[in-house]
Formats: structure tokens, sequence, C-alpha cells
């Protein structure tokens, strides 16, 4: 599990073979990471339930693929109750660009109009796929739409990063719980 500070440049970058949950309740870190591997000469894949034009003008995201999760028909659209075809979109971007970064944004939208059990077979699946393709997997995911046991099943497959948040961290930290053990810091005068 690693900690990141959302806004500092990013101490590590994600790597090759390695599928990331990132624990953010907005995927900014996630975006960050995307465009940090673009920048390493990977090819991008981004599926999302933002419109796609919305999300092109907000992030910079140029040659990335962008698929849209919606019931809409259209290019670059995709059901996301077509859980095979999504998958089958994924596999295709993968083994059509050696050096790929996907990023899933809206997995609680498909959790909600799946079943958790299935986008977790999904998930097992995609991270396979990822890991033995040398690409990169980036899932933004908030913590607080799923169950202890079904977060701990994602954070089991999952190399995963918590972002620390300026709102998370006060600017003088009385305690300290990085570790296992709790300690007392900045004890002056408040």
């Amino acid at each position: 599990m690693s900690n990141y500070s959302p806004g500092a440049t990013p101490s590590f970058e994600p790597q090759a073979g390695n599928a990331y949950l990132v624990e953010e309740r907005r995927p900014r870190l996630s975006y960050e990471l995307l465009e940090a591997s673009l920048g390493s000469g990977f090819s991008g894949l981004v599926v999302t339930r933002e419109l796609p034009k919305k999300l092109q003008s907000e992030r910079d995201l140029d040659g990335c693929r962008i698929l849209w999760m919606t019931n809409m028909v259209g290019d670059g659209r995709i059901n996301p109750t077509a859980i095979g075809i999504l998958m089958s979109q994924i596999r295709g971007f993968i083994e059509g660009n050696p050096k790929s970064a996907v990023l899933i944004d809206g997995l609680e939208y498909l959790i909600s109009l799946n079943t958790y059990d299935r986008m977790l077979q999904f998930m097992h699946q995609l991270r396979d796929l990822v890991i033995t393709s040398d690409s990169v997997l980036l899932v933004p995911f908030d913590p607080r739409t799923v169950s202890e046991r079904e977060l701990a099943l994602l954070e089991r497959n999952l190399e995963t990063i918590i972002p620390r948040s300026e709102v998370d961290m006060p600017e003088n930290p009385i305690l300290d719980t990085s570790g296992g053990e709790i300690r007392l810091l900045n004890a002056g005068h408040r």
C-alpha cells in the first residue's frame, strides 16, 4: 500500500505489468498517473462515466482512446452492462498497443449495474491481462461505496495507492499511525 500527496510530482510512475487501485473520492491522482504514463510513451485508454468532451477539456489526454459508459448508442460508447464487450474492447486495445495504460473510471457505477461478484471477476481477468502484457491498469475507487469485505477483495488483487489529501492530513498532525503504531507528534501548545 502506497501513500501519495495529490498535486505533487509523482514520486513514482506506474510500472508496466502492474494493476493499481487508487482509493480516492474523485479520480484526480489516477488521471495524474495516467498522464505520467502517457508522457513515458504508453498508449492510453480511458473507460469513464464522464462525458468525453468534458474530460478532454479538463485533462491532457491527447491521443487517448476514450470509451464512454452509457446506454446511448454511438461510436466511442459502451453499454455498462455489456461486460464481455467491454473486456473485448480493452483486450483489443492492449493487443494493438504493446505499451498500454488503461484507466477504468467508474468501477462503482459498473458495480451498481452489475453484481459485485461479476465485477470482481472482471477485475481479476483485467488484472491478469494487464500483468501478462506489461501494461498498466489504474482504477480510481471510492472505498466508501462497498463493504469492508468487498474492499478487501479488491485490495488483495490490486496494488493499492491511498492519496494523502490536505483534507485528510491536518497541517500539524498530532498523531502518526504509520508503521502500525501510534505516536504523538507536535505536542506543543495549541
